[in-house]
C-alpha cells in the first residue's frame, strides 16, 4: 500500500513539472443545503465599460419562505475575467448574503452554486449584447 501511495505521489510530482496537475484541480463542490434555496445574484455595476474593469457580485440567499438562508455553501464562476474568490467556496452570512469581485476585459457569464441551487446571470462589458 504503501509503495502505491509513494507512486502516486512521485508521479503527481512529475507531471507537476510539466504544467499539469494531478490530479486535475478542482475547488470541492459546494455541500448540498438542507432545504431548497432561492438566489438572488447580481453585479454592480450590471455593465462595465468597453476597456473593461471590475464589479462586485452580489449573493442573497433565503429560504421558501422568504427568510435569510446563513451557512449556505456558495461557489461563483465566471467563463472569463478573474474572481477575488478564486473560485473557492464562501459562506452566506446571518443575513443570507455573500459576495464577490469579478475584474474582467470582456463579456462574462457569472454562475453560482449555492447549496446545490445554480444561478446565472451576464456582466457586460462595452455595447456587448
Amino acid at each position: 500500500m504503501r509503495s502505491h501511495l509513494l507512486l502516486v505521489t512521485l508521479a503527481g510530482l512529475a507531471l507537476g513539472g510539466c504544467g499539469l496537475e494531478f490530479p486535475p484541480w478542482r475547488p470541492s463542490e459546494v455541500r448540498r443545503a438542507p432545504e431548497q434555496v432561492v438566489v438572488s445574484a447580481w453585479a454592480e455595476p450590471a455593465r462595465l465599460p468597453a476597456r473593461g474593469g471590475q464589479t462586485h457580485i452580489l449573493v442573497r440567499l433565503t429560504r421558501a419562505n422568504g427568510a435569510p438562508f446563513a451557512g449556505v455553501e456558495v461557489r461563483i464562476e465566471t467563463t472569463t475575467g478573474k474572481l477575488y474568490s478564486k473560485s473557492h467556496i464562501l459562506v452566506s452570512d446571518a443575513r443570507g448574503r455573500t459576495r464577490d469581485r469579478l475584474t474582467t476585459r470582456r463579456t462574462a457569464e457569472v454562475t453560482i452554486n449555492a447549496g446545490g441551487t445554480r444561478y446565472r446571470f451576464p456582466v457586460h462589458v462595452g455595447q456587448d449584447p
